[in-house]
Protein backbone atom coordinates (compact mmCIF):
# COMPACT_ATOMS: atom_id res chain seq x y z
CA UNK A 1 0.00 0.00 0.00
CA UNK A 2 2.79 2.21 -0.48
CA UNK A 3 1.63 5.90 -0.58
CA UNK A 4 3.87 7.20 -3.59
CA UNK A 5 3.32 6.73 -6.96
CA UNK A 6 6.11 5.45 -7.56
CA UNK A 7 6.45 2.69 -5.42
CA UNK A 8 2.89 1.40 -5.30
CA UNK A 9 3.28 -1.01 -7.84
CA UNK A 10 6.17 -3.84 -8.52
CA UNK A 11 9.67 -2.74 -9.68
CA UNK A 12 9.51 -5.15 -12.91
CA UNK A 13 13.08 -6.58 -13.88
CA UNK A 14 14.73 -6.07 -16.82
CA UNK A 15 17.09 -9.19 -16.23
CA UNK A 16 16.77 -12.78 -15.44
CA UNK A 17 20.16 -14.64 -14.78
CA UNK A 18 19.62 -18.58 -15.51
CA UNK A 19 16.67 -18.30 -17.82
CA UNK A 20 16.69 -16.90 -20.97
CA UNK A 21 13.90 -14.31 -21.73
CA UNK A 22 11.33 -15.27 -24.49
CA UNK A 23 11.32 -13.34 -28.19
CA UNK A 24 9.36 -13.37 -30.53
CA UNK A 25 9.02 -12.30 -34.26
CA UNK A 26 7.13 -8.55 -34.55
CA UNK A 27 3.86 -8.73 -35.61
CA UNK A 28 4.53 -6.33 -38.10
CA UNK A 29 6.61 -3.35 -39.46
CA UNK A 30 6.22 0.12 -38.09
CA UNK A 31 5.24 1.17 -41.52
CA UNK A 32 2.15 -0.90 -42.06
CA UNK A 33 0.87 -0.57 -38.44
CA UNK A 34 1.60 3.18 -37.75
CA UNK A 35 -2.00 4.00 -40.20
CA UNK A 36 -4.11 1.53 -38.32
CA UNK A 37 -3.47 2.97 -34.43
CA UNK A 38 -5.61 6.55 -35.56
CA UNK A 39 -8.34 4.45 -36.92
CA UNK A 40 -8.85 2.25 -33.90
CA UNK A 41 -10.70 5.62 -31.99
CA UNK A 42 -13.51 5.11 -33.94
CA UNK A 43 -13.46 1.42 -33.33
CA UNK A 44 -17.34 0.66 -31.54
CA UNK A 45 -16.70 -1.92 -28.68
CA UNK A 46 -19.71 -2.21 -26.56
CA UNK A 47 -20.07 -0.22 -23.12
CA UNK A 48 -16.88 1.64 -23.80
CA UNK A 49 -15.95 4.67 -24.76
CA UNK A 50 -12.27 5.60 -27.01
CA UNK A 51 -11.28 8.55 -26.68
CA UNK A 52 -7.87 9.04 -27.71
CA UNK A 53 -5.83 6.50 -30.38
CA UNK A 54 -2.09 8.20 -31.02
CA UNK A 55 1.02 6.43 -32.34
CA UNK A 56 3.67 7.64 -30.05
CA UNK A 57 7.18 7.36 -31.78
CA UNK A 58 9.84 5.37 -30.36
CA UNK A 59 11.90 7.04 -27.36
CA UNK A 60 14.74 5.51 -25.64
CA UNK A 61 14.50 1.88 -24.56
CA UNK A 62 10.67 2.23 -25.40
CA UNK A 63 9.57 1.11 -28.75
CA UNK A 64 6.79 2.68 -31.42
CA UNK A 65 3.48 2.11 -30.22
CA UNK A 66 0.17 2.88 -30.69
CA UNK A 67 -1.56 4.18 -27.30
CA UNK A 68 -5.35 4.06 -26.44
CA UNK A 69 -7.33 5.61 -24.00
CA UNK A 70 -10.99 5.38 -23.16
CA UNK A 71 -13.41 4.86 -20.59
CA UNK A 72 -16.44 2.94 -19.21
CA UNK A 73 -18.95 4.38 -17.12
CA UNK A 74 -19.61 5.29 -14.42
CA UNK A 75 -15.46 6.98 -13.85
CA UNK A 76 -13.72 4.07 -15.08
CA UNK A 77 -10.62 4.62 -16.99
CA UNK A 78 -8.02 2.77 -19.13
CA UNK A 79 -5.09 2.98 -21.72
CA UNK A 80 -3.83 0.31 -24.19
CA UNK A 81 -0.33 0.33 -25.66
CA UNK A 82 -0.03 -1.57 -28.67
CA UNK A 83 3.63 -1.96 -29.49
CA UNK A 84 4.19 -2.09 -33.69
CA UNK A 85 6.63 -4.92 -32.98
CA UNK A 86 4.35 -7.21 -30.81
CA UNK A 87 5.01 -10.58 -29.13
CA UNK A 88 1.96 -12.26 -29.27
CA UNK A 89 1.58 -11.62 -25.59
CA UNK A 90 -0.43 -9.21 -23.36
CA UNK A 91 0.53 -7.79 -19.77
CA UNK A 92 -2.46 -5.84 -17.34
CA UNK A 93 -0.21 -3.69 -15.22
CA UNK A 94 -1.61 -3.44 -11.61
CA UNK A 95 -2.60 -0.38 -9.58
CA UNK A 96 -1.51 0.70 -6.30
CA UNK A 97 -3.33 2.25 -2.95
CA UNK A 98 -7.01 3.53 -3.87
CA UNK A 99 -5.84 3.78 -7.58
CA UNK A 100 -7.36 6.52 -8.81
CA UNK A 101 -4.44 6.87 -11.54
CA UNK A 102 -3.30 4.65 -14.75
CA UNK A 103 0.77 2.81 -14.04
CA UNK A 104 1.10 2.31 -17.71
CA UNK A 105 4.49 -0.36 -18.04
CA UNK A 106 6.67 0.56 -20.36
CA UNK A 107 9.28 -1.89 -19.54
CA UNK A 108 6.65 -4.43 -20.73
CA UNK A 109 6.78 -2.48 -23.93
CA UNK A 110 10.44 -2.68 -24.65
CA UNK A 111 10.06 -6.54 -24.56
CA UNK A 112 6.92 -6.35 -27.18
CA UNK A 113 4.13 -6.78 -24.91
CA UNK A 114 0.67 -4.75 -25.54
CA UNK A 115 -0.01 -3.13 -22.31
CA UNK A 116 -3.24 -2.89 -20.14
CA UNK A 117 -3.60 -0.50 -17.18
CA UNK A 118 -6.63 1.36 -15.44
CA UNK A 119 -7.61 3.63 -12.51
CA UNK A 120 -9.24 1.37 -10.76
CA UNK A 121 -12.91 3.24 -11.30
CA UNK A 122 -12.54 6.41 -10.37
CA UNK A 123 -9.80 9.55 -11.00
CA UNK A 124 -7.66 11.13 -7.40
CA UNK A 125 -4.21 9.99 -6.19
CA UNK A 126 -3.73 6.65 -4.85
CA UNK A 127 -4.08 8.32 -1.05
CA UNK A 128 -8.05 9.07 -1.44
CA UNK A 129 -10.59 6.90 -0.84
CA UNK A 130 -13.91 9.51 -1.22
CA UNK A 131 -14.70 7.65 -4.39
CA UNK A 132 -16.41 5.02 -2.05
CA UNK A 133 -19.21 6.98 -1.30
CA UNK A 134 -20.57 6.66 -4.64
CA UNK A 135 -21.67 2.61 -5.35
CA UNK A 136 -20.33 2.34 -9.27
CA UNK A 137 -16.89 3.49 -8.46
CA UNK A 138 -16.99 1.30 -5.40
CA UNK A 139 -17.83 -1.48 -6.73
CA UNK A 140 -15.50 -0.95 -9.72
CA UNK A 141 -12.27 -0.50 -7.16
CA UNK A 142 -13.37 -3.44 -4.61
CA UNK A 143 -13.45 -6.03 -8.01
CA UNK A 144 -15.22 -5.37 -11.12
CA UNK A 145 -12.42 -2.77 -12.65
CA UNK A 146 -10.26 -4.94 -14.32
CA UNK A 147 -12.54 -7.89 -15.12
CA UNK A 148 -14.45 -4.44 -17.41
CA UNK A 149 -11.41 -3.31 -18.86
CA UNK A 150 -10.27 -6.66 -19.93
CA UNK A 151 -12.94 -7.63 -22.63
CA UNK A 152 -12.32 -3.71 -24.26
CA UNK A 153 -8.27 -4.15 -24.61
CA UNK A 154 -8.68 -7.69 -26.43
CA UNK A 155 -10.94 -5.83 -28.59
CA UNK A 156 -8.61 -3.16 -29.09
CA UNK A 157 -5.54 -5.96 -29.74
CA UNK A 158 -8.15 -8.46 -32.44
CA UNK A 159 -9.04 -5.00 -34.36
CA UNK A 160 -4.97 -3.75 -34.42
CA UNK A 161 -3.20 -7.20 -34.82
CA UNK A 162 -6.19 -9.37 -36.88
CA UNK A 163 -5.53 -11.70 -33.74
CA UNK A 164 -5.72 -12.86 -30.17
CA UNK A 165 -2.91 -12.72 -28.08
CA UNK A 166 -1.68 -15.77 -27.50
CA UNK A 167 -1.21 -15.48 -23.75
CA UNK A 168 -2.80 -12.69 -21.56
CA UNK A 169 -0.71 -12.24 -17.93
CA UNK A 170 -1.59 -9.79 -14.97
CA UNK A 171 1.57 -8.60 -12.81
CA UNK A 172 0.77 -5.90 -9.73
CA UNK A 173 1.82 -5.16 -6.30
CA UNK A 174 -0.01 -3.96 -3.11
CA UNK A 175 -3.37 -2.90 -4.20
CA UNK A 176 -2.21 -4.00 -7.88
CA UNK A 177 -1.42 -7.56 -6.07
CA UNK A 178 -5.00 -7.84 -4.33
CA UNK A 179 -6.64 -6.90 -7.89
CA UNK A 180 -4.72 -9.72 -9.44
CA UNK A 181 -5.90 -12.10 -6.60
CA UNK A 182 -9.57 -10.54 -7.03
CA UNK A 183 -9.38 -12.23 -10.59
CA UNK A 184 -8.44 -15.50 -9.51
CA UNK A 185 -10.56 -16.03 -7.11
CA UNK A 186 -13.78 -14.18 -8.84
CA UNK A 187 -12.91 -14.34 -12.21
CA UNK A 188 -11.00 -17.15 -13.16
CA UNK A 189 -11.24 -17.36 -17.22
CA UNK A 190 -9.61 -13.85 -17.43
CA UNK A 191 -5.75 -14.56 -16.85
CA UNK A 192 -3.37 -17.75 -17.84
CA UNK A 193 -1.38 -16.60 -15.06
CA UNK A 194 -0.56 -13.98 -12.82
CA UNK A 195 2.93 -11.95 -11.21
CA UNK A 196 1.55 -11.11 -7.52
CA UNK A 197 4.24 -8.85 -5.67
CA UNK A 198 3.12 -8.06 -1.72
CA UNK A 199 -0.32 -8.21 -2.12
CA UNK A 200 -2.75 -6.12 0.23
CA UNK A 201 -5.59 -9.12 -0.40
CA UNK A 202 -6.68 -8.72 3.05
CA UNK A 203 -7.23 -4.94 2.10
CA UNK A 204 -9.69 -4.25 5.23
CA UNK A 205 -8.18 -5.72 7.91
CA UNK A 206 -4.39 -4.18 6.90
CA UNK A 207 -5.95 -0.87 7.20
CA UNK A 208 -7.81 -1.44 10.61
CA UNK A 209 -4.65 -2.06 11.49
CA UNK A 210 -2.91 1.10 10.52
CA UNK A 211 -5.30 2.57 12.42
CA UNK A 212 -5.34 1.00 15.94
CA UNK A 213 -1.49 1.30 15.25
CA UNK A 214 -1.99 5.24 14.46
CA UNK A 215 -4.08 5.31 18.02
CA UNK A 216 -1.28 3.83 19.50
CA UNK A 217 1.41 5.84 18.21
CA UNK A 218 -0.75 9.15 18.74
CA UNK A 219 -0.43 8.73 22.24
CA UNK A 220 1.78 11.20 24.25
CA UNK A 221 5.48 9.52 23.96
CA UNK A 222 4.71 6.77 21.82
CA UNK A 223 6.24 7.65 18.32
CA UNK A 224 10.05 7.68 18.58
CA UNK A 225 12.19 10.07 16.97
CA UNK A 226 14.06 9.09 13.72
CA UNK A 227 17.24 8.70 15.47
CA UNK A 228 15.45 5.83 18.08
CA UNK A 229 14.08 4.34 15.27
CA UNK A 230 17.73 3.48 13.14
CA UNK A 231 19.13 2.41 16.73
CA UNK A 232 16.14 0.29 17.18
CA UNK A 233 16.73 -1.32 13.45
CA UNK A 234 20.62 -1.42 14.06
CA UNK A 235 19.41 -3.71 17.11
CA UNK A 236 17.05 -5.85 15.25
CA UNK A 237 20.06 -6.20 12.65
CA UNK A 238 22.70 -7.25 15.68
CA UNK A 239 20.20 -10.12 16.38
CA UNK A 240 19.02 -11.87 13.21
CA UNK A 241 21.77 -10.46 10.81
CA UNK A 242 24.06 -13.47 10.61
CA UNK A 243 21.45 -16.48 11.35
CA UNK A 244 21.41 -16.90 7.42
CA UNK A 245 25.14 -17.68 7.83
CA UNK A 246 26.81 -14.16 6.78
CA UNK A 247 26.33 -10.58 8.63
CA UNK A 248 25.87 -8.11 5.16
CA UNK A 249 22.58 -6.11 6.06
CA UNK A 250 19.91 -8.56 4.62
CA UNK A 251 17.91 -10.42 6.77
CA UNK A 252 17.48 -13.91 5.41
CA UNK A 253 16.77 -16.54 7.92
CA UNK A 254 12.85 -16.41 8.76
CA UNK A 255 11.01 -16.27 12.14
CA UNK A 256 14.44 -14.15 14.16
CA UNK A 257 13.14 -13.45 17.51
CA UNK A 258 13.28 -9.88 18.86
CA UNK A 259 12.17 -8.26 21.92
CA UNK A 260 12.39 -4.42 22.15
CA UNK A 261 12.05 -4.26 25.66
CA UNK A 262 15.91 -4.80 25.82
CA UNK A 263 16.49 -1.36 24.83
CA UNK A 264 14.20 -0.05 27.34
CA UNK A 265 16.29 3.02 28.98
CA UNK A 266 17.41 2.55 32.12
CA UNK A 267 17.73 6.08 32.72
CA UNK A 268 17.19 9.51 30.86
CA UNK A 269 15.67 9.05 27.57
CA UNK A 270 18.23 9.18 24.61
CA UNK A 271 18.72 8.09 21.22
CA UNK A 272 19.98 5.08 21.85
CA UNK A 273 17.49 3.75 23.74
CA UNK A 274 13.50 3.86 24.35
CA UNK A 275 11.14 4.52 26.62
CA UNK A 276 8.12 1.93 28.19
CA UNK A 277 5.78 3.41 26.07
CA UNK A 278 8.17 3.21 22.85
CA UNK A 279 8.73 0.18 23.67
CA UNK A 280 4.80 -0.68 23.64
CA UNK A 281 4.61 0.80 20.45
CA UNK A 282 7.46 -1.64 19.01
CA UNK A 283 6.18 -4.60 20.67
CA UNK A 284 1.96 -3.30 19.49
CA UNK A 285 4.04 -3.36 15.88
CA UNK A 286 4.81 -7.03 16.14
CA UNK A 287 2.19 -8.31 17.81
CA UNK A 288 -0.68 -9.69 15.80
CA UNK A 289 -4.19 -7.16 15.86
CA UNK A 290 -7.17 -8.83 17.57
CA UNK A 291 -10.89 -8.75 17.19
CA UNK A 292 -13.35 -10.50 19.33
CA UNK A 293 -10.75 -13.20 19.77
CA UNK A 294 -9.56 -13.18 16.47
CA UNK A 295 -6.81 -12.67 14.49
CA UNK A 296 -7.43 -9.20 12.66
CA UNK A 297 -4.14 -8.80 10.89
CA UNK A 298 -0.47 -10.86 11.46
CA UNK A 299 1.94 -7.96 13.00
CA UNK A 300 5.05 -7.08 10.95
CA UNK A 301 8.14 -9.34 11.38
CA UNK A 302 12.36 -8.13 11.79
CA UNK A 303 12.81 -5.74 9.19
CA UNK A 304 16.35 -4.40 8.73
CA UNK A 305 18.38 -1.29 10.07
CA UNK A 306 17.28 1.12 7.52
CA UNK A 307 13.70 0.02 7.60
CA UNK A 308 12.97 -1.77 10.91
CA UNK A 309 9.95 -3.80 10.64
CA UNK A 310 6.61 -2.29 10.29
CA UNK A 311 7.78 0.80 10.72
CA UNK A 312 8.36 1.70 7.77
CA UNK A 313 4.82 3.30 7.00
CA UNK A 314 5.65 5.62 10.23
CA UNK A 315 8.95 7.46 9.63
CA UNK A 316 7.92 11.12 10.51
CA UNK A 317 8.72 13.15 12.82
CA UNK A 318 6.28 13.19 15.78
CA UNK A 319 5.20 16.50 14.67
CA UNK A 320 4.41 14.98 10.73
CA UNK A 321 1.94 12.16 12.23
CA UNK A 322 -0.91 13.40 10.35
CA UNK A 323 0.84 13.02 6.82
CA UNK A 324 2.11 9.73 7.99
CA UNK A 325 1.25 6.84 5.34
CA UNK A 326 -0.52 4.32 7.41
CA UNK A 327 -3.02 6.58 9.14
CA UNK A 328 -4.06 8.53 5.27
CA UNK A 329 -4.45 5.55 3.93
CA UNK A 330 -6.75 3.97 7.33
CA UNK A 331 -8.10 7.21 7.27
CA UNK A 332 -9.99 7.18 3.97
CA UNK A 333 -11.24 3.20 4.76
CA UNK A 334 -12.76 4.44 8.26
CA UNK A 335 -14.45 7.38 6.74
CA UNK A 336 -15.69 6.67 2.87
CA UNK A 337 -15.57 2.93 2.76
CA UNK A 338 -16.79 1.91 6.47
CA UNK A 339 -17.87 4.89 8.85
CA UNK A 340 -19.32 7.09 5.53
CA UNK A 341 -18.61 10.35 7.49
CA UNK A 342 -16.30 12.14 5.75
CA UNK A 343 -15.89 14.15 9.08
CA UNK A 344 -15.22 11.09 11.06
CA UNK A 345 -12.34 11.19 13.40
CA UNK A 346 -9.69 7.99 13.11
CA UNK A 347 -8.32 8.57 16.18
CA UNK A 348 -11.35 7.57 17.67
CA UNK A 349 -12.68 4.63 15.74
CA UNK A 350 -13.92 1.49 17.41
CA UNK A 351 -13.91 -1.47 15.72
CA UNK A 352 -16.19 -3.52 17.81
CA UNK A 353 -18.76 -0.88 17.10
CA UNK A 354 -18.94 -1.57 13.38
CA UNK A 355 -18.71 -5.35 13.41
CA UNK A 356 -21.65 -5.60 10.67
CA UNK A 357 -20.21 -2.43 7.83
CA UNK A 358 -16.72 -4.18 8.73
CA UNK A 359 -17.95 -7.61 7.67
CA UNK A 360 -19.87 -6.10 4.56
CA UNK A 361 -17.01 -4.06 3.26
CA UNK A 362 -14.68 -7.31 3.67
CA UNK A 363 -16.66 -8.99 1.46
CA UNK A 364 -17.02 -6.92 -1.13
CA UNK A 365 -13.05 -5.55 -1.39
CA UNK A 366 -10.80 -8.02 0.26
CA UNK A 367 -9.27 -11.18 -1.61
CA UNK A 368 -9.56 -13.90 1.45
CA UNK A 369 -11.07 -16.90 -0.68
CA UNK A 370 -7.68 -19.25 -0.29
CA UNK A 371 -9.76 -21.99 -2.94
CA UNK A 372 -8.56 -21.11 -6.57
CA UNK A 373 -9.91 -24.49 -7.98
CA UNK A 374 -11.57 -22.96 -10.75
CA UNK A 375 -8.19 -20.85 -11.90
CA UNK A 376 -6.16 -24.38 -11.53
CA UNK A 377 -8.61 -26.32 -13.50
CA UNK A 378 -8.28 -23.96 -16.37
CA UNK A 379 -4.48 -24.37 -16.17
CA UNK A 380 -3.89 -20.70 -14.53
CA UNK A 381 -0.03 -20.42 -12.97
CA UNK A 382 0.40 -17.70 -10.11
CA UNK A 383 3.44 -16.63 -8.53
CA UNK A 384 3.41 -14.85 -5.18
CA UNK A 385 6.94 -12.60 -4.51
CA UNK A 386 6.87 -10.77 -0.83
CA UNK A 387 9.92 -8.39 0.08
CA UNK A 388 10.69 -9.64 3.73
CA UNK A 389 11.46 -5.74 4.89
CA UNK A 390 8.30 -4.98 3.49
CA UNK A 391 7.29 -2.36 6.56
CA UNK A 392 3.78 -1.23 4.41
CA UNK A 393 2.26 -4.52 4.31
CA UNK A 394 3.70 -7.55 6.69
CA UNK A 395 4.25 -10.49 4.45
CA UNK A 396 3.03 -12.74 7.36
CA UNK A 397 -0.07 -11.93 5.66
CA UNK A 398 0.92 -13.66 2.20
CA UNK A 399 2.89 -16.50 4.10
CA UNK A 400 -0.51 -17.43 5.61
CA UNK A 401 -2.79 -16.95 2.27
CA UNK A 402 -0.12 -19.10 0.93
CA UNK A 403 -0.42 -21.60 3.47
CA UNK A 404 -3.98 -21.18 3.02
CA UNK A 405 -4.10 -21.67 -0.14
CA UNK A 406 -2.05 -25.05 -0.26
CA UNK A 407 -4.52 -26.64 2.57
CA UNK A 408 -7.27 -25.91 0.29
CA UNK A 409 -5.91 -27.24 -3.17
CA UNK A 410 -5.55 -30.93 -1.24
CA UNK A 411 -1.77 -30.25 0.13
CA UNK A 412 1.74 -29.25 -0.97
CA UNK A 413 1.82 -31.42 -4.24
CA UNK A 414 -0.86 -30.42 -5.35
CA UNK A 415 -0.33 -27.27 -4.75
CA UNK A 416 2.93 -27.23 -6.79
CA UNK A 417 0.65 -27.58 -9.73
CA UNK A 418 -0.37 -24.06 -9.98
CA UNK A 419 1.24 -21.88 -7.14
CA UNK A 420 4.72 -20.68 -6.03
CA UNK A 421 5.65 -18.36 -3.56
CA UNK A 422 9.06 -16.76 -2.87
CA UNK A 423 10.08 -14.63 0.12
CA UNK A 424 12.55 -12.01 -0.74
CA UNK A 425 14.71 -11.08 1.74
CA UNK A 426 16.11 -7.29 2.67
CA UNK A 427 13.47 -6.25 0.10
CA UNK A 428 11.11 -2.99 0.55
CA UNK A 429 7.40 -2.55 -0.16
CA UNK A 430 7.27 -3.19 -3.98
CA UNK A 431 11.18 -2.71 -4.58
CA UNK A 432 9.68 1.16 -4.68
CA UNK A 433 12.51 2.13 -2.50
CA UNK A 434 16.07 0.52 -2.32
CA UNK A 435 16.34 -2.28 0.48
CA UNK A 436 19.54 -3.81 1.14
CA UNK A 437 18.33 -6.85 -0.50
CA UNK A 438 18.54 -8.05 -4.32
CA UNK A 439 15.03 -7.31 -6.44
CA UNK A 440 15.61 -7.60 -9.70
CA UNK A 441 13.95 -10.49 -11.11
CA UNK A 442 12.21 -11.17 -14.59
CA UNK A 443 9.34 -12.79 -13.56
CA UNK A 444 7.52 -12.57 -16.88
CA UNK A 445 9.66 -15.03 -18.16
CA UNK A 446 9.21 -17.34 -15.55
CA UNK A 447 6.09 -17.12 -15.79
CA UNK A 448 5.84 -18.14 -19.65
CA UNK A 449 8.61 -20.84 -18.91
CA UNK A 450 6.15 -22.31 -16.56
CA UNK A 451 2.21 -21.72 -18.53
CA UNK A 452 4.24 -22.48 -21.81
CA UNK A 453 7.05 -24.94 -21.20
CA UNK A 454 5.43 -26.61 -17.99
CA UNK A 455 8.67 -25.81 -16.14
CA UNK A 456 7.57 -23.92 -12.75
CA UNK A 457 10.19 -21.34 -11.18
CA UNK A 458 11.73 -23.33 -8.89
CA UNK A 459 13.22 -25.31 -11.23
CA UNK A 460 14.42 -22.55 -13.42
CA UNK A 461 16.81 -21.52 -11.10
CA UNK A 462 15.92 -18.08 -10.78
CA UNK A 463 18.09 -15.64 -9.98
CA UNK A 464 17.39 -11.78 -7.66
CA UNK A 465 20.06 -9.62 -8.90
CA UNK A 466 21.10 -5.38 -7.89
CA UNK A 467 22.25 -3.72 -10.87
CA UNK A 468 24.86 -1.12 -11.32
CA UNK A 469 24.67 2.07 -13.60
CA UNK A 470 25.26 -0.46 -16.46
CA UNK A 471 22.87 -2.94 -15.66
CA UNK A 472 25.49 -5.49 -14.18
CA UNK A 473 24.53 -7.24 -11.52
CA UNK A 474 26.78 -6.42 -8.29
CA UNK A 475 24.93 -8.39 -5.56
CA UNK A 476 22.65 -11.50 -6.53
CA UNK A 477 21.05 -14.30 -4.19
CA UNK A 478 19.01 -17.23 -5.29
CA UNK A 479 14.94 -16.79 -5.34
CA UNK A 480 14.09 -19.38 -2.70
CA UNK A 481 10.80 -20.81 -2.53
CA UNK A 482 8.75 -20.41 0.66
CA UNK A 483 9.75 -21.13 3.65
CA UNK A 484 13.54 -22.02 2.03
CA UNK A 485 15.57 -19.40 2.83
CA UNK A 486 19.21 -18.40 0.78
CA UNK A 487 22.33 -19.74 3.35
CA UNK A 488 25.55 -18.56 2.71
CA UNK A 489 28.44 -21.36 2.38
CA UNK A 490 30.67 -19.89 4.26
CA UNK A 491 33.22 -19.43 1.61
CA UNK A 492 33.56 -17.47 -1.22
CA UNK A 493 32.31 -14.25 -3.33
CA UNK A 494 29.30 -13.13 -0.36
CA UNK A 495 27.59 -11.45 -3.31
CA UNK A 496 27.47 -13.84 -5.67
CA UNK A 497 24.29 -16.37 -5.46
CA UNK A 498 26.76 -19.17 -6.39
CA UNK A 499 28.12 -19.12 -2.81
CA UNK A 500 23.91 -19.41 -1.38
CA UNK A 501 22.27 -22.63 -0.89
CA UNK A 502 18.21 -22.71 -0.08
CA UNK A 503 17.52 -24.02 3.27
CA UNK A 504 14.51 -25.07 5.11
CA UNK A 505 14.57 -22.89 8.49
Amino acid sequence: MSPLPGASRATLATLLLGVAACTHAPSAAPEDRAPDCERLAALAVPGATLTQATRVPAQGPVPEYCRVRGELPPSLHFEVRLPTGWNGRTVYNGGGGYDGVIFPADENLARGYASVASDGGHTGTPAQGAFALESGPLEDFASLSVHRVLPVARALIRAHYGQDATKTWFEGCSNGGREGLIAAQRWPEDFDGLIIHAPAHDFVSLMLAFNQHAQRLALPGALPSRAQLAHLGQAMLAACDAKDGLADGIVSHPGCAFDPGVLQCQGPERDTCLTPAQVASARALAAPVVLDGQVLYPGWPVGDAEDPGGWAAWRLEPGDFERSAGHVLSRELIRYFITRDPGFDPLRFQPGAWRERIAEVTAQVSALDPDLSRFRARGGKLILRHGSADGIISPRGTDAYYEAVVRAAGGQAQADTFVEYFPAPGVHHCGGTPGPGPNQVDWLSALETWVERGVPPSRTPLLAHTPDATGAPVLSRPVCKYPRYPRYSGSGNPNLAEHFTCVAP
